[in-house]
């Protein structure tokens, strides 16, 4: 794969704000069973390592223990420093740097910076070494469905789902990727392994269901999901929008009406 050149990060920093608010995370539920823990730095020691391995790297600039230092003191310090941590990061791999935890880092940090192939490319090679690392398998995973690449998806939900059977973010996400692909019947059952394990549904959760039903052609079944999820989200703008659609095509022009009212009232204040 070809990344990003050094003279690149100047364009790309220059829109790593806006682009973190638009990138999209599923609703955590639930977590259970085993966990990797990555471990933290305090800012105060992220700042020591880094001015450390600058002073390293002042006279010695291939100095490979510095420049991974470096790359992972700047990841610590988080998203206003990933220009320059990717940047070390990649001169210490193109030294022969041999940290498989570079994977990961380097997965998260391309994740928010946008560049979502080069994150899954990432943490595909961190999952290689890690199988059974939770966070892996959650971004990886999540970033295959963003990108639409719904079979490699669906694959690591399951292969993840055999290790953390009672994971409802997991399931959740599964629900969501089986939607999309059409699985109706997989989707309804793995939103109800949802509720078994979480005591319920996220919010969205019943919106969610009332689209699988939807596009069953269930569209009573559906307006009811839709008016659960509003009883316990009001606000709820998705569901109000679904609704509305469904009784436009039920032939229910005044509740239509009074939804769209609602709409654009809760729009106008948001």
């Amino acid at each position: 794969m070809n990344y990003p050149r050094t003279g690149d990060w100047v364009l790309i920093a220059a829109g790593i704000a806006a682009i973190s608010l638009s990138f999209y995370f599923y609703p955590v539920i639930l977590h259970s069973g085993s966990r990797s823990v990555h471990a933290r730095m305090s800012g105060g020691e992220a700042d020591r390592q880094i001015e450390e391995a600058k002073k390293r790297l002042a006279s010695t600039p291939d100095d490979l223990d510095a420049l991974t230092a470096l790359a992972i003191a700047s990841y610590e310090k988080g998203p206003d420093y990933y220009v320059d941590a990717l940047n070390a990061l990649e001169k210490a791999r193109s030294l022969g740097a041999l940290n498989d935890s570079l994977f990961f880092y380097a997965g998260v940090m391309y994740g928010a910076l946008g560049l979502p192939d080069y994150a899954i490319n990432e943490f595909s090679k961190y999952k290689r070494h890690h199988p059974k690392d939770y966070e892996t398998n959650l971004r990886l995973a999540n970033l295959e469905f963003q990108q639409r690449r719904l079979d490699e998806a669906v694959n690591d939900y399951r292969q993840a789902l055999q290790l953390w059977p009672k994971d409802a973010t997991l399931w959740f996400n599964y629900a969501l990727v089986a939607k999309e692909k059409g699985d109706y019947k997989q989707a309804i059952e793995a939103l109800d392994r949802v509720s078994k394990y979480a005591g319920g549904l996220p919010e969205g959760g019943f919106y969610e269901e009332g689209e699988v039903y939807r596009l069953q052609g269930n569209e009573d079944k559906a307006l009811q999901d839709y008016r659960h999820e509003l009883e316990l989200h009001p606000d709820y703008i998705p569901a109000l929008e679904a609704m509305d659609v469904v009784l436009r095509h039920k032939g229910d022009l005044k509740q239509s009406q009074e939804i769209r009212k609602r709409i654009m009232g809760l729009k106008k204040h948001s």
